[in-house]
């Protein structure tokens, strides 16, 4: 019998993209179906990609904490990532990812996920779309 550790499926999970886009999408099935309904499996697909390059520019490379980079971009806004503070520790690769999202969810970080919202809107979501078509 073939036995695959937790650390081996999630490896093979982020050598590759096919792999990480089905594992997310599966994940917000799971976690928020209201996502998973409300947009074309093509563009729902397009989206998790553009955000888990988003997230590999900060160095994030946790399945678990890839899949909590893509829920906060519906949970807060799209373009979370780009308030200052947050933006920091995401960048500051010293830490684990997972100290990354422990850092950013105590409590002195609450203003800066309020000022976070600010950066909700379509263009937000498309961004990677419009540099990719001029």
């Amino acid at each position: 019998m073939l036995v695959v550790r937790r650390s081996q499926l999630e490896e093979m999970v982020l050598k590759s993209p096919q792999l990480r886009v089905a594992d997310i999408e599966g994940h917000l099935r799971e976690f928020r179906p209201h996502v998973a309904e409300a947009y074309s499996r093509p563009y729902l697909r397009w989206v998790i990609e553009d955000s888990v390059s988003i997230a590999m520019r900060f160095g994030i490379d946790d399945v678990q904490m890839l899949r909590v980079f893509v829920r906060l971009r519906w949970d807060i806004a799209p373009g979370f990532f780009k308030q200052p503070q947050i933006a920091a520790v995401l960048a500051n690769q010293a830490l684990s990812a997972t100290q990354r999202f422990e850092r950013l969810a105590e409590a002195d970080f609450a203003p800066a996920w309020t000022d976070a919202l600010r950066y909700d809107g379509p263009a937000e979501w498309r961004q990677r779309f419009w540099l990719e078509a001029v």
